[in-house]
C-alpha cells in the first residue's frame, strides 16, 4: 500500500474479507500464494489507515428502527455546522451530512413507525435553533444498498442497542473489530467462549449480522460524494430502477414518496468524473422528468453498521 492506496495484494485480502471477515490469515495466504505474517501485517496496515475495517453490520430486517426517511434541512440564522451537530446527536437520524449550497443539511432517518418520524420531525429536529424549515421523504423499498464501501471517518456512528443484552454486547465487541477471537470477546463480557460462538453463529447463520471489510470510499477511488432526487415518470418507473441499480458509481437507489420519487446516492473520482455522471448517466434515465443534484461537503454521522437484502425491482 502506497500512499493510503491498496495495491493489487490488498485489495485480494480485501475481496477474501469481504466473503468473510473472520477468515483465518493462514487460509487467505494459501488462497493467495504468500505468507500468513504478510496477510497479517496487510490486514492491520489497512485498519491502521482507516482503509479498510473487518467489523460486524446488522441486517435492516431485524431492527426496530425499520422506517428510513429522508430529510432535507434548511438553515437561517445559524452555522451549519452547529446546526448539524444537534441533529447529530438524536438517535433517530442515523446519517447527517453538510451539503454544499442550499438545503445545507441532509439526513437519513432510521425510526420505528410514522409516530417516531413526526416526534423526530416536531419535537426534536424541528426545535434546533437555526433549522428554518423540513422536506421529508419516506422510502417505500430500498433496491440497491451498498454497504461496503462506507465513510470511516470520526463521523462513524455504530447505531442503538436493539433487544436482547448480551446479542448487543456481542455485536458492539464485532463492530469495533470483527477478527476479534470469541475468546477474547468471552473475557471482555464475563462469558465462555462456547456461548459467544454459539451467538455469533446464530446470528450469521440467521442472517441478522454479516461480518465482513469495509472499505473507506476514498480509498477506493471515490472522491466525491453526491446525493441525487429524480422524479421519473410513472411508466418508465421500473425500468429506471433497473437502470439506475445496474450504474457502478450509483451506491444507493430507493423508490420514494413525494414529488420525486426515486433517491440516489452516488460518487465519482472527482468534480469532473461527477459532472460527466450526472449528465451520462442521471439525466439519461428512462422517463426522467426532473433531477435535483447536491453535493455531499463531508459527513457529520454516518451509520456504517447496516446491511440490507435487498431485490431486484423486477
Amino acid at each position: 500500500m502506497e500512499n493510503n492506496r491498496p495495491d493489487k495484494l490488498d485489495f485480494d485480502i480485501i475481496r477474501q474479507l469481504r466473503e468473510d471477515g473472520r477468515r483465518p490469515a493462514k487460509t487467505i495466504a494459501q488462497a493467495l500464494g504468500v505468507t500468513e505474517a504478510t496477510v497479517t501485517s496487510r490486514i492491520h496496515a489497512l485498519s491502521d489507515a482507516s482503509v479498510m475495517r473487518v467489523m460486524a453490520q446488522r441486517n435492516v430486517e431485524y431492527l426496530r428502527t425499520r422506517l428510513f426517511c429522508f430529510i432535507q434541512v434548511w438553515i437561517r440564522g445559524r452555522s451549519a455546522e452547529a446546526v448539524a451537530d444537534d441533529i447529530a446527536a438524536f438517535a433517530g437520524a442515523g446519517s447527517v451530512m453538510m451539503m454544499v449550497g442550499s438545503p445545507e443539511i441532509h439526513v437519513t432517518a432510521l425510526v420505528e413507525d410514522n409516530d417516531d418520524l413526526l416526534v423526530l420531525l416536531q419535537d426534536h429536529i424541528g426545535q434546533v435553533s437555526g433549522v428554518d424549515r423540513l422536506d421529508v421523504s419516506v422510502t417505500l423499498k430500498a433496491y440497491k444498498y451498498r454497504y461496503d464501501v462506507v465513510s470511516l471517518s470520526p463521523a462513524l456512528s455504530l447505531g442503538e442497542p436493539q433487544g436482547d443484552p448480551l446479542d448487543d454486547d456481542i455485536v458492539r465487541q464485532l463492530q469495533m473489530d470483527g477478527r476479534i477471537s470469541n475468546r477474547e470477546i468471552g473475557r471482555v463480557l464475563g462469558i465462555s467462549a462456547s456461548t459467544i460462538r454459539e451467538r455469533v453463529n446464530r446470528m450469521l447463520t440467521t442472517k441478522q449480522i454479516r461480518i465482513g471489510a469495509v472499505c473507506d470510499y476514498r480509498s477506493m477511488g471515490f472522491e466525491i460524494a453526491a446525493i441525487a432526487y429524480l422524479q421519473v415518470a410513472a411508466d418508465q418507473f421500473k425500468t429506471a430502477l433497473n437502470y439506475l441499480v445496474a450504474q457502478h458509481e450509483v451506491g444507493q437507489v430507493s423508490a420514494i414518496s413525494g414529488r420525486s420519487n426515486i433517491f440516489v446516492i452516488l460518487s465519482g473520482r472527482n468534480f469532473d468524473h461527477l459532472s460527466e455522471i450526472v449528465r451520462n448517466k442521471l439525466q439519461t434515465v428512462p422517463g426522467v422528468i426532473e433531477t435535483s443534484v447536491s453535493l455531499v461537503a463531508r459527513p457529520k454521522k454516518h451509520r456504517a453498521d447496516l446491511i440490507s437484502l435487498v431485490e431486484p425491482p423486477g
